[in-house]
């Protein structure tokens, strides 16, 4: 064994084995990071990793192949992470859901064949480290030259740290720069853990007018009950010419009206809690810059006007169903805290697994409905999550017979997920029916929208996207999903939904449209919308914007401190 560790040290010290890893390592870095201008700011962070590891080692060949698997390593965790979610790795993920039980929990239930992959490797690179760490020798180099060499490189970090100036700080991570966002994001700590990105935006904004926390609960002559649907990684399928479904699926996306109406949300692939966090808010997650894959950890009890809390103080029943924990990223305790006043989570309802169909969520909410009207005269306000188009799609969940079998799509996990948004359109045609048998006394209102588009579909979005990047981009098709309004026994107007919205106009827009109670901040929101084109985030007038978030912080409707 001594022998075997001498040779394989000899090898590893060689020159040229050095040499070849080391332009390995370049063609790989740029692979995960896209871009050969994130390339040199690597090598020099690998090279600190490595003068770091000599400090405390005093092994140069062995800090050197440790820093560079450490480089490769985070790249390939951060590459998994945006192909999955949508957003690159974040040295705060170890915080948020490296301490979350319910999304660890979710996550090894959902992608176990890549946690077993991952540990797989990690458990080569140990053993290789070893050997590496055994086979070398102790430099004579003082400590002082060891401390010398790391202070030099971590100069050299900050000096070629590759942000632009004017770019949003969340362009980083949503445009699958794989390889750099994690030592990217170790730049984010100089804000304290507390501080909240939006507050420095907004410190020096004049807010011209005022908002006051009032309400209007009789804006129409009934309250109708409203039930407003989170339809889990859903999009429009005629976006992609490479699909091919039948047309009343297509036609399942479509309003009462006939239209398919287009929603620009802020994440891809994941993040689903950014995009309710928007419609309940009326917030746009992105003017939380980095940190919008948190908004509902970092802004629990930290906002006072929401729909929820709207419409509980005029005398509804609020109820969110998730198919999470309500422990999930928080979002529980943020729903409450926005004013839900009953949260059904998973614990509660006890599906046999998370991949149920969204018929059994359906079924629960049909409950609620029953037993509500049956003793209790207040119009119901239920916000529903619904989960069975979510990935994996490496797994066939839906039954050989459940649906033609016909392919919608000639890649597998392409068709798989397109099969499983089909039988979640039936599910949902089947409680909207259900609703316009009995709308209630006052009539119902049903909303359902797409949270962002499933990494399936990945594949069409790149190819058919002009240069650059697609996901850099936030109104890019990337992040185009769709919304659908159907009122039964009660009179809508779809005026308000005329124009393409962005996901934090939602809300504003459907009470403005059904008639439902307001607020100076909701009826604030419709006239931003209209003055900015039924963009949020991207307003071609930002000061609008920025004015209108100043008035909620003034007004104590929005606490960023």
């Amino acid at each position: 064994m001594k022998n075997l560790i001498e040779r394989i040290g000899s090898v590893l010290r060689h020159p040229l084995s050095i040499l070849l890893a080391f332009l390995a390592l370049l063609q790989v870095l740029h692979y995960f990071d896209t871009r050969w201008r994130f390339v040199p700011f690597l090598v020099v962070v690998t090279l600190a990793i490595a003068a770091l590891l000599f400090l405390l080692s005093r092994r140069a060949v062995f800090s050197l192949w440790a820093a560079g698997l450490t480089v490769l390593l985070i790249a390939a965790m951060s590459e998994v992470k945006f192909r999955l979610k949508g957003f690159s790795l974040h040295v705060f993920d170890f915080a948020f859901t490296g301490l979350d039980r319910s999304a660890l929990s979710f996550l090894v239930g959902s992608y176990l064949h890549l946690l077993i992959a991952g540990l797989a490797v990690l458990f080569a690179a140990l053993v290789f480290l070893v050997v590496a760490f055994r086979s070398d020798r102790p430099s004579a180099r003082t400590f002082a030259v060891r401390a010398g060499l790391f202070l030099t490189m971590a100069v050299g970090v900050v000096v070629l740290y590759p942000q632009k100036k004017d770019e949003p700080d969340y362009v980083h991570y949503i445009s699958g720069y794989d390889a750099s966002s994690f030592f990217v994001s170790i730049g984010d700590l100089e804000f304290p853990l507390g501080r909240i990105v939006l507050a420095d935006r907004l410190e020096n904004v004049e807010a011209k007018g005022s908002l006051r926390d009032d309400i209007s609960c009789d804006v129409g002559a009934t309250k109708p009950d409203l039930f407003v649907i989170l339809s889990e990684s859903q999009t429009s399928p005629t976006y992609f010419p490479q699909v091919t479904v039948p047309d009343w699926m297509t036609a399942s996306f479509q309003s009462q009206d006939g239209r398919v109406h287009p929603l620009q949300v802020e994440t891809f692939g994941g993040g689903t809690w950014v995009t309710n966090f928007s419609v309940m808010t009326g917030l746009s997650g992105a003017d939380f810059g980095w940190q919008s894959p948190y908004v509902t950890q970092i802004l629990e009890g930290r906002v006072k006007t929401s729909l929820p809390s709207l419409l509980a103080r005029c005398g509804y029943r609020t109820v969110a169903v998730m198919p999470m924990q309500a422990s999930f990223v928080n979002e529980g305790r943020f729903l409450t805290s926005i004013g839900f006043q009953e949260i059904v989570d998973f614990d509660e309802m006890k599906p046999e697994s998370h991949f149920v169909r969204d018929r059994f969520y359906f079924d629960v909410v049909e409950r609620i409905v029953r037993e509500h009207r049956a003793k209790d005269a207040r119009p119901i306000f239920i916000a529903m999550q619904t989960l069975f188009p979510h990935g994996p799609y490496d797994m066939a969940l839906v039954p050989q017979d459940a649906l033609p079998g016909k392919a919608y799509a000639s890649d597998v996990q392409a068709n798989e997920y397109l099969r499983r948004v089909a039988l979640a359109k039936q599910d949902l045609q089947d409680f909207r029916s259900k609703r316009q048998q009995t709308p209630g006394p006052n009539g119902t209102i049903v909303v359902d929208f797409g949270d962002h588009q499933a990494v399936a579909t990945k594949d069409y979005l790149i190819a058919d996207a002009p240069e650059g990047n697609v996901f850099a981009d936030l109104r890019s098709l990337a992040y185009k999903t769709y919304y659908s309004v159907y009122a039964y026994g009660r009179d809508i107007d779809m005026r308000p939904f005329a124009m393409p919205l962005d996901v934090g106009f939602l809300a504003a827009s459907l009470i403005e449209a059904a008639g439902l109670p307001t607020s100076p901040t909701f009826e604030a929101l419709a006239r931003l919308r209209d003055a900015c084109g039924g963009r949020y985030h991207a307003c071609p007038d930002r000061t609008l914007v920025d004015q209108h978030l100043r008035q909620r912080q003034d007004a104590g409707l929005l606490n960023l401190d």
